[in-house]
């Protein structure tokens, strides 16, 4: 009796190897890697003459808008800041949040958008194609930088909330001719087999033409790492630095914006060699175990005439550990990580985080107003 149990247990066992195994080298076989470079597709493109150009000294409004796949709106926790979900509970909830992201870009009417964390026909957003949905609300060219394509994300581990098949990407829209789009991969990765279903970490350089210039505006969306030791940041941020260094070396103007998963510095202060981090009040650490966005490098940007364009007084992230508390607000973790960093010939007229209380997404978006200086 006992060798039949032991026959039977060995079985089992055998099994769940073999299909362990077999859905690891499945995910190794369809892993996702992209070129280092890669010239992507810009869809509605305007016409390339010169009423479609950027224009100097003229205010040109930028939104950047983390939009969490539609999917990490204020009743939502996330199992990697600390909850326990991985998607929403209903196609419906989903597409309230398309909605809502939707009306709030109509309405900032942003000359370009930078937008991440968007989903195309993936599981955990329950199939919905969020970049065309976005695409026919704004009509304006579009392209797509993919970083998250995976065939199965078996996490978390609870049927019902694994995540699946995921396809999703930082989006880049603007109401100009664009010259060219591409996907720049950035430098640094997750150890073998976690790396099979984490993201490829990516900017997107777009250039436009500027009338009465030969000098390009340079637009690049990012999205950098967040669940790292902050060693993956600081690889990301080195590459992104050579290529604003490149560009501004060139007399072209620059513009980079998104969610950096850093502190911005006027939300931080760092003395000494780092030693000491100190918080703004409203986005000080509320639990030492909570997810930290390290602060951002300041002295760099500022010695090389970089700016920063960031609004503190309105959170741009809120912590996913549990659903949004709108009746106690101490019950809430907050951060600044979503802005722009331009460089020295523009101007910035304007920088604003928009209050959406959470409503669609754990970030809010930030809106920026800029002129490039002749």
């Amino acid at each position: 009796m006992i060798k039949k149990i032991l026959k039977i247990l060995l079985l089992l066992i055998s099994v769940v190897l073999v299909f362990a195994i077999g859905f690891v080298l499945t995910l190794q076989v369809t892993e996702y890697n992209p070129e280092d470079s890669i010239e992507l597709t810009i869809e509605n493109n305007l016409s390339d003459v010169e009423s479609s150009y950027v224009t100097l000294d003229t205010t040109i409004r930028v939104l950047t808008f983390n939009t969490g796949y539609a999917s990490l709106s204020e009743t939502e926790d996330f199992v990697m800041d600390g909850g326990v979900k991985g998607r929403m509970d209903s196609l419906e909830e989903v597409e309230a949040n398309i909605d809502g992201i939707t009306d709030i870009m109509t309405s900032s009417n942003a000359d370009i958008y930078l937008l991440q964390e968007v989903d195309q026909i993936s599981d955990r957003s329950y199939d919905t194609d969020q970049y065309s949905i976005y695409q026919d609300a704004l009509q304006m060219p579009i392209t797509i930088g993919y970083n998250y394509r995976v065939l199965f994300v078996p996490f978390p581990f609870e049927l019902g909330q694994m995540m699946g098949n995921v396809n999703s990407g930082i989006v880049t829209m603007a109401n100009y001719h664009v010259d060219s789009a591409t996907r720049v991969q950035l430098p640094g990765s997750f150890s073998w087999p976690l790396r099979l279903a984490n993201l490829k970490r990516c900017i997107v350089v777009s250039r436009f033409s500027i009338q009465g210039s030969d000098k390009e505006f340079i637009v690049i969306n990012a999205h950098l790492s967040a669940y790292d030791d902050g060693t993956m940041r600081l690889q990301e941020m080195e590459a992104v630095k050579s290529i604003l260094t490149e560009e501004t070396n060139q007399g072209n103007y620059v513009l980079l914006g998104g969610d950096f998963n850093q502190t911005f510095p006027d939300a931080v202060e760092v003395t000494g060699s780092g030693d000491s981090i100190a918080y703004d009040y409203h986005y000080s650490l509320k639990d030492p175990l909570y997810w930290q966005a390290f602060p951002m490098e300041e002295d760099w940007f500022l010695d090389n005439g970089f700016q920063f364009g960031v609004d503190i007084t309105t959170p741009t992230c809120r912590l996913l550990n549990r659903p949004l508390d709108l009746v106690n607000e101490d019950n809430n973790q907050y951060y600044v990580i979503d802005g722009f960093i331009v460089s020295s010939n523009i101007t910035i007229e304007l920088v604003q985080t928009l209050d959406e209380g959470f409503q669609y997404s754990d970030h809010n978006p930030v809106l920026i107003e800029i002129r490039l200086i002749p």
